[in-house]
């Protein structure tokens, strides 16, 4: 099975989150407000067996780690320059809490020995990613409206993070919470 560990957002946030983006901007794949998260460690397919560990470790990831106020507020993209393939919210607060909670998720996840992409955490919201046959005009206008984009921050109570399973299909990705770490200071 297909699994990442994430911060949820509440669904009132995440339609905030997803109305920002201009509905005419084109060559966009958008986010659903339902699929709209905080990305802590990506595990990709894991076999059903290892579920039980990868909870341990997300648990674990969260011992000593308090609920905290995690605020976007402003827009941007991946890679800065050239052309763009993700559309993202960026932290204004809470950020050094979702950076030590990746930290402890990643070692947590290596002392178990499972696989995961183990890179350096660039916390960021996933609004939309650029389609590959976007024409230059259309990424040209992402890039554009990026810098234009007006953020009310957006604030998020973290008190837990959660075990996903990720199914894709042509319609979409359809996500589903498998375990929940709570946050204990």
């Amino acid at each position: 099975m297909r699994l990442f560990v994430a911060i949820p957002l509440p669904p009132e946030v995440a339609q905030r989150a997803f109305a920002l983006l201009p509905q005419t901007l084109p060559g966009l794949r958008r986010v659903q407000p339902e699929n709209l998260h905080v990305t802590l460690a990506f595990l990709g397919d894991t076999p059903e067996s290892r579920l039980p560990d990868v909870a341990a470790a997300a648990d674990e990831a969260t011992a000593g780690v308090g609920p905290f106020k995690l605020a976007f507020d402003r827009t941007g993209r991946f890679p800065e320059r050239g052309r763009p393939r993700v559309v993202w919210l960026g932290m204004a607060e809470g950020r050094a809490s979702v950076e030590r909670l990746g930290g402890a998720l990643s070692r947590a996840l290596r002392e178990s020995a499972l696989d995961f992409e183990d890179r350096p955490l660039s916390p960021h919201l996933t609004l939309a990613r650029v389609r590959e046959d976007a024409t230059a005009a259309e990424t040209q206008s992402v890039a554009a409206a990026i810098g234009t984009l007006a953020v009310v921050p957006l604030e998020v109570d973290v008190s837990a993070i959660v075990v996903v399973r990720s199914v894709l299909s042509p319609k979409g990705s359809r996500y589903t919470t498998l375990a929940t770490a709570p946050l204990v200071a």
